[in-house]
């Protein structure tokens, strides 16, 4: 591997006059086939009733702080007035850019939830102190749960995950949820699923909203 490297080093500053050329060439074609894939997705997007913007976004999703980005390509669509559908963006230097499909979803009757966070829980999250459930170790054990308000949003955070559907649910289907009070933000964490699931993944996300959360 390392006798690779000093060789693709050697090229790319001995043989600049080629090598480069070769670099460039490849960037075009791939900024040309990256912008065809996204026109052939507009078309399928209009078929399927939604429309997509290419603007950034400012949203108070919780996890924007932990995180950063950007929110790009707005989805909508007249069918759900409700939803609004991105990707989130998060450059990992020489990882690549790590892709998220979000859905945003806000109450159908006005209503205002309570502040929290909820995501699969990871080695470092064990060490952290967040919501648990005595009676609900599977989901406890699972998931880490956190209020971000008072301890009355704290009392209704606890009140709302507590409900067993809602954690039947999640464990057959796990997923992160953040809600800044005013709207909640579904999503799986890395999966910048296809467009032709989205019908799908709205259908999922609605039931979820519309009989846990949105009551």
């Amino acid at each position: 591997m390392n006798e690779f490297n000093e060789i693709l080093k050697i090229i790319l500053v001995e043989y600049w006059f080629i090598s480069w050329p070769i670099i460039l060439i490849g960037i075009i074609i791939s900024h040309y086939f990256n912008k065809k894939r996204f026109k052939e997705e507009d078309i399928l997007l209009n078929k399927m009733g939604f429309n997509r913007t290419t603007e950034s976004l400012k949203l108070s999703i919780p996890s924007k702080g932990w995180f950063g980005g950007k929110n790009i390509n707005p989805i909508t669509s007249e069918k759900y007035p409700h939803i609004l559908i991105y990707l989130r963006e998060i450059s990992q230097g020489e990882g690549g850019v790590h892709q998220t499909r979000i859905l945003r979803l806000k109450s159908k009757r006005n209503n205002k939830f309570p502040q929290f966070t909820l995501r699969k829980e990871s080695f470092f999250d064990k060490l952290r102190k967040d919501i648990d459930y005595r009676n609900s170790p599977e989901f406890s054990n699972k998931f880490f749960l956190k209020s971000l308000g008072d301890n009355e949003n704290k009392l209704a955070v606890e009140k709302l995950f507590k409900n067993f559907s809602l954690q039947k649910k999640l464990l057959s289907n796990p997923l992160n949820i953040e809600s800044n009070g005013d709207e909640i933000f579904y999503y799986w964490e890395g999966v910048k699923f296809p467009l032709e699931e989205l019908p799908q993944r709205i259908s999922e996300v609605e039931f979820l909203h519309d009989n846990f959360f949105d009551v």
